[in-house]
């Protein structure tokens, strides 16, 4: 919920300029997981020049004392090397159930990131993550508002002027989600380009799944707990053997000691 209030923040002065002039904001979600079920999860938000121009006042609008009680890592807002705004948020998470629950934080009630869920399951050593869910954005500029906005407008916030304008948000905004899984892909719906599984949010309601799995076999581990288990047995074979050898030695000795003469 709380990061939910940087994007509404910033998706509210959007609105407010678009009717002005041609102003773009993109949000990059990347949810990064590592082989033992860790990992981290960011969101980067960039506001155009455009924007920061039309709304001067956006950089020092942006609190993000919730954000930090709650966990998150903040770097900025900060000024592009283009004249435009960006910020960055992150937090770690211990496996999958709190990377779900950190994906609803974010999501909020309207948000674009609908039913997320990733698990795992398996050994240590031969495990498979599963991501579902769908990234779908209805209503507009209403699935940026949180429901005390709405509440108190009736509406989002200039989405009548958007409207009057025939303004298409999705030339205004853009949100791409991304996957970083261990292991190889069995399955997805999204584009994959160097380990990197990728979505791009449809802005016109349009929904999509979200249905990826990867299998993860760590040889390394695999092969020292062979190799383990190899050496165990050869050292019990290496015991029995010097063993039966002592023995041998022992008998051997025996066979020729002389007959004491009588």
């Amino acid at each position: 919920r709380v990061t939910r209030k940087i994007i509404t923040r910033i998706a509210v002065s959007i609105a407010a300029v678009l009717v002005l002039s041609s102003c773009r904001v993109d949000s990059d979600i990347t949810l990064a997981v590592k082989p033992n079920g860790t990992g981290t999860i960011s969101v980067v938000i960039t506001a155009d020049k455009a924007i920061v121009a039309k709304a001067p006042g956006l950089k020092a609008d942006i609190r993000t004392d919730d954000l930090v009680a709650a966990g998150w890592k903040v770097q900025g807002p900060t000024d592009t090397k283009d004249g435009g705004l960006t910020i960055s948020l992150t937090h770690d998470f211990m496996g999958p159930a709190e990377a779900t629950a950190l994906l609803g934080q974010i999501n909020g009630t309207r948000g674009p990131l609908h039913e997320m869920v990733m698990t795992r399951t398996g050994k240590d050593t031969n495990s498979t993550y599963t991501l579902a869910g769908r990234l779908e954005v209805n209503g507009g500029l209403s699935a940026f508002a949180d429901d005390a906005t709405l509440n108190l407008l009736g509406a989002a916030p200039y989405a009548a002027d958007v409207q009057a304008a025939g303004l298409d948000l999705g030339d205004a905004v853009g949100i791409t989600f991304n996957a970083v899984l261990p292991g190889e892909v069995n399955n997805t719906t999204g584009q994959t380009t160097e380990g990197v599984i990728t979505w791009r949010v449809p802005m016109d309601g349009t929904p999509t799944n979200l249905a990826t799995s990867v299998t993860n076999v760590d040889i390394a581990s695999s092969i020292s707990r062979f190799a383990k288990v190899l050496v165990l047995g050869l050292l019990y074979l290496w015991i029995i053997a010097s063993v039966i050898l002592i023995l041998m030695v022992l008998r051997a000795r025996n066979r020729r000691r002389p007959t004491p003469r009588i």
